[in-house]
């Protein structure tokens, strides 16, 4: 099996667009990866207790709630090292920086994600 890694977006039309261009910059092969895509918490949720995941890109501001508390989640899920995840987030905020490093994550999109919303409308 390849590297998994998922996306936690609920907007679909943008995680459409996401592993379009994922898989376009990958190229055919796709360097074996495969994206894993849950559009709540609850299906991140589900999609974490199934494994074998080698990183996550998770937005903050989900339908059922708040994805920062599931990067802790995954942090901690990691076996011998965390999951590398990367918070995906519209808030240039300071405190929005600060919770997802405190929970774990190894950094924050904010300005590739405003670029790329626009198109998704």
């Amino acid at each position: 099996m390849g590297k998994r890694i998922l996306l936690v977006e609920d907007d679909a039309a943008f995680r459409r667009v996401f592993t379009h261009a994922m898989r376009e910059a990958l190229g055919d092969e796709g360097l074996g990866v495969a994206f894993v895509e849950a559009g709540s918490l609850a299906e991140a949720r589900a999609r974490l207790r199934e494994g074998g995941l080698a990183a996550a890109l998770i937005d903050v501001r989900l339908s059922d709630g708040n994805g920062l508390g599931l990067v802790g989640e995954i942090h901690d899920v990691g076996v011998g090292s965390p999951i590398p995840t990367l918070v995906l987030t519209a808030s240039l905020e300071a405190s929005v920086a600060a919770v997802a490093r405190d929970a774990g994550a190894r950094g924050r999109s904010p300005s590739w994600l405003r670029c790329v919303r626009p198109w998704t409308r």
